[in-house]
């Protein structure tokens, strides 16, 4: 990986565009190294590869031993959801995040997250990362509820307002209230000024 991040991204171009069969499994064997910044340099350029990445970070993500390969999966996700909107993708990929988000492994659970975050402003699977993001509002985990208010507060959807009300109203922790109080009130500046547009 090259230390000048825009050289990097271009090589990373140069090899989705021109070399994608021998690149790919390359970045993927990266996303096990020990060096943050040589995986997380491997994540953003699979992010490139549009959708014939999907399958092989599936793939891996099932078949791995290495924690920090798991890790990396979703992340590979939102860097593949950022630089390809709206384009589709295959329904295993749903799959893949219902599970990182049970995950026992936080970092592995806050990838998935952000990932749901990503493709909730889409169109092509929005409705879905929406709805999975809700379920987690349910959840226990004071961490997880905060990391879903913060993603769904971002997203311009028609469930979002009601439920981060209903969490507001309902939850007898603070710090949740708290969340979804902050949740609601940018997602309310994000509907407003969309709107204006």
């Amino acid at each position: 990986m090259h230390p000048n991040p825009r050289i990097q991204e271009d090589a990373c171009l140069q090899m989705a565009e021109n070399y994608a069969s021998e690149a790919l499994p390359r970045l993927l064997e990266l996303f096990e190294h020990e060096d943050p910044k040589v995986y997380r340099g491997a994540v953003k350029g699979v992010g490139f590869f549009g959708y014939k990445a999907f399958l092989p970070i599936i793939e891996l993500y099932g078949r791995t031993k290495n924690q920090t390969a798991r890790r990396c999966c979703p992340k590979a996700f939102v860097q593949l959801f950022k630089n390809f909107p709206d384009q589709p993708f295959p329904g295993e990929v749903m799959e893949l995040l219902r599970d990182s988000i049970a995950d026992s492994d936080m970092v592995v659970v806050q990838g998935g997250l952000m990932c749901l975050g990503q493709l909730g402003k889409q169109q092509i699977g929005g409705d879905e990362a929406v709805q999975l993001l809700i379920n987690v509002l349910k959840n226990e985990n004071v961490a997880l509820v905060f990391s879903a208010t913060q993603a769904l507060a971002d997203i311009n959807h028609p469930l979002v307002a009601s439920s981060l009300k209903s969490l507001m109203d309902s939850s007898t922790d603070p710090l949740i209230k708290e969340a979804a109080e902050s949740g609601l009130a940018r997602h309310e500046n994000l509907v407003a000024i969309s709107k204006q547009e």
